[in-house]
């Protein structure tokens, strides 16, 4: 894939876009490579009981076990769970110490956005989910907002179980 870089020279971002499918329809998403590791192809993943149903499972990434989420179960889109087993791609998204894979059905590679052309405020969402999106772009690419993902308390889970 080619490599991406933010320009702010002209008030643009380059993002990586990828595909999510639904029951009816394919819904385009797009994350700030700023905070993309990496997009690996079919890793292996392993499910581990007692997780929110956001949380796919886990995967060696690099030598460190890390997290892989089902983003659309995050943001309450849906209420179906993925099988570990159906995710072909992971965008690998890192901020400060915290990180995380993200499931996609298919990945639609790197494009520039001028920051004019994201719409705020268009998709039909709850003001309390609002903070998770930078907008939505011509194209209908939703843009997550990925650093308050990752700093949301939700995707952190340290919780001990005792037995």
């Amino acid at each position: 894939m080619e490599k991406c870089n933010i320009n702010n020279e002209n008030n643009s971002i380059e993002v990586v876009g990828f595909l999510l499918h639904n029951d009816k329809n394919k819904e385009k998403y797009a994350i700030e490579v700023l905070y993309v590791e990496e997009v690996c192809f079919f890793k292996s993943i392993t499910k581990l009981p007692c997780t929110p149903i956001f949380i796919i499972g886990i995967m060696n990434f690099r030598g460190k076990i890390i997290s892989v989420i089902d983003i659309r179960n995050f943001l309450q889109f849906t209420s179906k769970s993925i099988d570990c087993k159906d995710v072909k791609n992971i965008i690998v998204v890192k901020f400060n110490d915290i990180e995380f894979g993200i499931a996609a059905d298919s990945i639609l590679g790197c494009t520039k956005i001028s920051m004019l052309e994201i719409q705020k405020d268009i998709l039909p969402i709850e003001n309390t989910k609002k903070h998770y999106f930078r907008g939505i772009t011509r194209e209908k690419s939703i843009i997550l907002n990925i650093k308050n993902i990752i700093l949301d308390k939700k995707i952190i889970i340290d919780e001990e179980i005792f037995q």
